[in-house]
């Protein structure tokens, strides 16, 4: 009941979405009718919005109620999870996502439909929800056609639409043996979330990301009806809110999942350019550097070119990113993809009506796209914004670009590859240092036109502001040793050496060169905007928004800069090889091995109240602070391994540590021969681990009895005893056995075993190793246990709290801005 009351919630949706298409586009016609058509319109609205709440209502019940006849059910949800994720696992797999997407889009449209309704404001905002309201709505529900269409989850003529959330286990895996048996079994529990999502982030990091989807929605309608009615400029100032909060809430939730990553995934940081992550960063991007334009627009009506171009195509990547993820076409390149549920060409038709509707119109319109009056003068705050926008575009380009290598290179061979790191790295820093020093530009310029003495003046207190800063990084920090006289891993995380040139000047001091830049003009940025808060804020506080959010900006550059040149691996030099990178640290159990400064004693194992294995180690840092770090590591119910790193925050450095744990070594397998030298000891474990003794080679006894073993003593040209002390672990009970090594005086080699009958063990001694001095013993009824180690990985990150103070900072600006933005529009 549950899933058919779902299904035909859906159904009816996605009817209701086009019926609401239909009817705002006659709206949007200068007829007589329209008004009635924009009710007709907004009556469908709300009935897909009811449709697309009862479906979300039902799939709740559905979880909650442990459902798993469901095929979403039984994939995502287990008996054992703990509510909160059995709450956010509704947007674990891409049907739940895109269900989610569609309730964001039909609160959004909701709130647009009833600004078209208010009375109250002045004249431009009348006049603005009289032309937009009707082609902006007919917009939002082309969009939520398309989304419910990926989950309605129907047949038309053969062909499938969607995949509904609501279907049946038995009929997504009809050839499963079960169902062929009992058509209707149903499991007794499910597969359960991902161990990896399930993190308190996962409850919040997700929906941010489609709510910044949704709410860039809005600017790409603006500009669309303002290309359909011909309202050229007009559209910026209701749009600039939507914008404004949709860029906002997007960039923090990216950093979201970046603070995610670090604190639950092992691979050493915050962001390492997964492809998926890079699809929800590019619309970023590209939303941001449309916001400027559009600021600009709004201020000297220049610009509305730009705004049109790079807010249609924010919106477009974000479709594009959900083509990415949900695709199936980097399933073998990111963690992150879901796997292809046959939405392909859905969604690459969305992509195509999208540009084709908003580029379309830009071109069609283009020749009558008025032209400012004037061009921005070269010293003014337009030119340095614009500037900064296309650089903004640009860095979007070529993110983009390393992200979609595995489409492009389908057209040239089988399973390409994602493209490495560096061609990210190499390309994003002079990049982000040319955007960083206009951030601070742009902030500082008057709008139109500067005279150069009123810029020497402004930028004075900046500049030396940041010469000092600079000057003290470099000065007071291993800002040279670490890119310039000996590059480590560590600087070339953020450029190859040889960036600039193939000379060898360039290859040694490239790097250190466009490094020494991004960190002079990320503390311009910060000094720059800082400044231009305290002279705007004293006057007016709810003008600081944009100054305060190129503050965050800025802090999260130096704090990006600090965590990546100084990032700080601790290392003995003798690690192990961990995909050709030993700078990490083996460390025995019981031992305590010195590594940089720092001592480390793994200590052992205990359980968790989850029942997870957390290993234990007690750690001394370089300046004596002692404390004990606990690294969750166990393999799931899907047989992959999870790591989740133990992170100790401070204000100026982060210690990261991660470990593998000897059980995760495909090599180890257990033997029941070893070689002992005098004095060393060996673990034996029985089959199941029931008992445990340790083997202590004691020394050599040289006299045996040969009566004793049944050995002619005339037929013997050598005999030696090696004397074991044995200890069962689990009575403390002692014994010394003596297995013989004979030599006959024909050469020939006798092993006389020695057991300890009632713990059924037996050892033969197999040989020597005389130059070592050591024994080869052979043990029956135990193996040799493997050794217990953990290979630990451990980087101090300095000032990495810089990234995370800024993204908060970022966000309050964002707040700000949306605030004063949204006053405007109502006034």
């Amino acid at each position: 009941m549950i899933g058919i009351v779902g299904h035909l919630s859906l159904v009816v949706a996605f009817v209701a979405s086009l019926a609401a298409l239909v009817s705002f586009g006659l709206a949007s016609r200068s007829k007589p009718g329209s008004e009635s058509w924009a009710r007709v319109g907004r009556w469908s609205w709300i009935a897909q919005g009811v449709g697309v709440v009862v479906a979300s209502v039902m799939l709740w019940v559905a979880f909650f109620g442990y459902h798993f006849e469901y095929a979403y059910i039984y994939q995502q949800t287990s008996t054992a999870m703990p509510f909160r994720y059995q709450f956010s696992a509704f947007w674990a797999g891409q049907e739940g996502s895109l269900l989610l997407w569609a309730v964001m889009t039909a609160v959004v449209g909701a709130i647009l439909a009833r600004w078209t309704l208010k009375t109250d404001g002045g004249a431009p905002a009348l006049e603005a929800r009289r032309v937009f309201g009707s082609p902006v709505m007919a917009v939002v529900a082309l969009c939520q056609a398309f989304i419910l269409s990926m989950i309605v989850g129907l047949e038309v003529v053969g062909v499938g639409i969607g995949a509904s959330p609501f279907e049946l286990l038995a009929d997504k895996f009809a050839d499963a043996p079960m169902f062929a048996a009992n058509p209707n079994f149903v499991p007794a529990d499910g597969q359960g979330l991902n161990d990896l999502l399930q993190n308190p982030w996962m409850t919040i990091h997700p929906p941010m990301i489609f709510v910044g989807f949704t709410l860039l929605m809005v600017p790409f309608a603006f500009a669309v009806a303002g290309l359909w009615k011909q309202r050229y400029t007009q559209w910026v100032r209701p749009a600039l809110p939507w914008a404004l909060l949709g860029s906002g809430i997007l960039g923090v939730a990216i950093m979201m999942g970046g603070w995610w990553a670090y604190e639950t995934l092992s691979f050493g940081g915050w962001w390492a350019w997964d492809p998926v992550e890079n699809s929800s960063l590019v619309p970023w991007i590209f939303a941001v550097a449309g916001l400027h334009a559009m600021v600009v627009q709004k201020k000297t009506a220049a610009g509305h070119k730009a705004a049109l171009w790079l807010t249609v195509l924010a919106f477009q990547l974000c479709i594009y990113s959900t083509f990415l993820t949900r695709s199936g076409i980097l399933g073998d390149v990111s963690v992150h993809s879901f796997v292809d549920l046959g939405l392909y060409n859905q969604l690459l038709l969305w992509i195509t009506t999208i540009g084709a509707l908003g580029f379309g119109l830009l071109i069609w319109r283009w020749r009558d796209l008025p032209a400012p009056a004037t061009p921005p003068a070269a010293i003014s705050r337009e030119s340095f914004v614009f500037t900064g926008a296309l650089l903004l575009a640009v860095t979007g380009g070529v993110i983009i670009l390393g992200t979609s290598a595995p489409i492009l290179g389908n057209l040239f061979r089988d399973n390409p590859s994602a493209v490495p790191i560096a061609f990210y790295n190499t390309w994003t820093l002079p990049l982000a240092v040319g955007i960083a020093f206009l951030g601070g530009m742009g902030q500082l310029m008057w709008w139109r036109k500067m005279s150069v003495e009123d810029a020497n003046r402004v930028l004075f207190r900046p500049v030396l502001a940041t010469v000092v800063s600079t000057a003290a990084v470099v000065l007071l920090t291993p800002f040279v040793q670490e890119t310039v006289v000996a590059p480590t891993s560590s600087a070339t995380q953020i450029a190859e050496a040889a960036l600039v040139g193939s000379g060898s000047f360039f290859e040694t001091h490239g790097t250190s060169l466009l490094l020494l830049l991004l960190l002079f003009a990320s503390f311009f940025m910060l000094w720059g905007n800082l400044s231009v808060m305290w002279r705007v804020g004293r006057g007016n506080a709810k003008m600081v928004g944009g100054s305060l959010t190129h503050v965050g900006f800025g802090l999260m550059l130096l704090g990006i800069f600090a965590s990546s040149v100084f990032n700080d691996p601790i290392s003995d030099g003798a690690g192990a090889d961990m995909a050709g990178d030993r700078e990490n640290v083996v460390v025995p159990l019981g031992r305590t091995v010195a590594a940089d400064g720092y001592r480390w004693t793994y200590t052992g194992q205990e359980v968790n109240e989850d029942g997870r294995p957390v290993y234990l180690m007690d750690v001394v840092d370089r300046r004596g602070n002692e404390f004990q770090t606990r690294n969750v590591v166990y393999k799931d119910g899907r047989d992959q391994w999870i790591q989740h790193p133990d992170v100790r925050e401070g204000v100026t450095r982060d210690l990261y540590v991660a470990v593998f744990p000897s059980a995760m070594s495909e090599s180890a397998e257990a033997t029941a021969e070893t070689t002992l030298a005098r004095g060393d000891s060996v673990r034996l474990a029985t089959a199941g681990l029931d008992h445990a003794y340790t083997v202590t080679f004691a020394d050599y006894e040289l006299e045996v009895d040969l009566d004793a073993i049944s050995v002619p003593a005339d037929s013997v040209d050598l005999a030696v005893a090696a004397r074991l002390e044995i200890v069962n672990q689990a009575t403390g009970e002692e014994r010394v056995l003596r297995p013989v090594y004979v030599i006959s005086k024909g050469r020939q080699q006798m092993f006389v075993q020695n057991r300890a009958t009632d713990w059924g063990l037996g050892v033969a001694f197999a040989g020597m190793e005389v130059q070592e001095g050591a024994v080869r013993l052979v043990f029956e009824g135990a193996e040799v246990a493997e050794e217990e180690w953990i290979v630990v990985q451990a980087y101090e990150k300095p000032f990495i709290s810089l990234l995370w103070l800024g993204t908060g900072i970022l966000g309050i600006g964002f707040v700000v801005s949306f605030k004063r933005r949204l006053d405007e529009s109502r006034r």
